[in-house]
């Protein structure tokens, strides 16, 4: 009797840890723009909110309105919005986020590379400028690799890049972000 026991203890352990890992990749990294978020509150059902975050990446909340959640993680996600809820609504809130749907995120590369397009991340990898840029083809020969600009989604910079310097190994690459524009200029002679 025991070891029947133990045995249909073990194969439903066994059923439900891949279930608990998938549940963890699926929450865990940050919040990307048009992801779906279920967020609850601690016996605050009407605030309980389950949607896509916006193309600005926020979420509308009962009471607090607009909630930018784009590239927190969800803990991260929980204390802004217990922040919010906080400030005159609920005197100590409860906040779980959780990732449902996981969108698809797109880098932009323009200018000098072979193949200039808008090139889309699965949700779970993590993409470099140097691999975007070899996906585009590579920089062209009239290409300027030491001048290459990055534009964040939502940063109002622009940063310079020296893709030289990162395929020498003085630099270390980038990670690319959802709504990254990538652009390579034309090398003046």
């Amino acid at each position: 009797m025991k070891t029947i026991l133990l045995q249909s203890c073990l194969a439903l352990l066994a059923t439900l840890l891949p279930l608990q890992a998938q549940e963890a990749t699926k929450s865990s990294g940050t919040i990307s723009r048009l992801d779906t978020v279920e967020i609850t509150v601690f016996r605050e059902d009407e605030l309980a909110t389950r949607g896509q975050l916006s193309p600005d990446g926020t979420i509308t909340m009962p009471l607090i309105g607009a909630v930018r959640l784009q590239g927190l993680t969800t803990d991260q996600a929980a204390t802004a919005i217990e922040a919010k809820l906080h400030d005159g609504y609920l005197v100590r809130p409860q906040v779980s986020v959780s990732i449902g749907a996981r969108v698809k995120r797109a880098v932009t590369v323009l200018g000098q590379v072979q193949k200039p397009d808008v090139y889309v991340i699965p949700a779970d990898r993590t993409l470099t400028l140097t691999q975007v840029i070899a996906m585009a083809g590579g920089v062209t020969r009239i290409g300027n690799a030491g001048k290459l600009t990055l534009k964040r989604l939502g940063a109002a910079e622009v940063q310079k890049i020296d893709l030289k310097s990162i395929t020498s190994g003085k630099t270390s690459d980038i990670p690319l972000r959802d709504g990254d524009v990538v652009t390579i200029p034309e090398s003046l002679f």
